[in-house]
Formats: C-alpha cells, sequence, structure tokens
C-alpha cells in the first residue's frame, strides 16, 4: 500500500470518527431538548394546579 492510499484510509477513518461523534452528540442534544419539554410541561402544570386549587379555595 503506498502513502496515497494510506493517508486516504486515515482520512476515511478519522472522517468516520467525526461523522460518529456528531451522532452521538446529536442524540444527546435530543435528549435534553426532550427533558426541557418535559420540565416545561410539569412547570405549567404545576403552575395550573395552583390556579385552580385557588380558584377552588375561593368558592368554598
Amino acid at each position: 500500500m503506498d502513502s496515497r492510499e494510506q493517508k486516504r484510509l486515515a482520512t476515511i477513518r478519522k472522517l468516520r470518527g467525526n461523522t460518529k461523534e456528531r451522532t452521538d452528540l446529536s442524540s444527546e442534544l435530543e435528549q435534553d431538548l426532550e427533558n426541557l419539554g418535559l420540565q416545561r410541561r410539569m412547570k405549567q402544570l404545576e403552575l395550573e394546579s395552583k390556579v385552580l386549587k385557588n380558584q377552588n379555595d375561593e368558592l368554598v
């Protein structure tokens, strides 16, 4: 195998590694966004619950 072929294979390996790293980061970001969405929804439900409790207390 000549040096040009070795360089080409090294470049391919590096690109594959970069692709895997980007894919892993993309999956982590997707999970983080999902978690943030769930946290936001939980906070919204908590606030709605407080409002409903206050309305209920006013009616009683």
